[in-house]
């Protein structure tokens, strides 16, 4: 997931539109919210109440400003986590947000 999402998609282009599969920003943006409280999320979290759809009206630079499986370098994220390796980081990320 770390090199899917850090090394392949973050090498595209900054405006490279994002079509996920499904719906995700609804409940996605209520586990971001907890781990992170910056004006890009709050913008999300915003948008994703006021919207039915959001599939392909955000790019990877967007992305890249909220999404904290993007962010694993992100100290507020590691403390969020308690760990610093991103690796580490991606996974405790996936176990917060599975027990949500």
């Amino acid at each position: 997931m770390n090199t899917a999402l850090n090394k392949t998609l973050a090498a595209l282009p900054d405006d490279t539109k994002v079509y996920p599969g499904h719906e995700y920003t609804k409940t996605n943006v209520k586990f971001l919210a907890t781990v992170l409280q910056t004006e890009p999320v709050m913008k999300l979290q915003s948008f994703a109440e006021n919207n039915k759809e959001t599939q392909g009206k955000f790019t990877i630079g967007d992305e890249k400003t909220y999404n904290v499986f993007m962010r694993l370098d992100d100290p507020t994220v590691q403390k969020a986590t308690g760990k610093t390796d991103p690796v580490n980081v991606m996974e405790k990320l996936r176990e917060m947000k599975n027990s949500m």
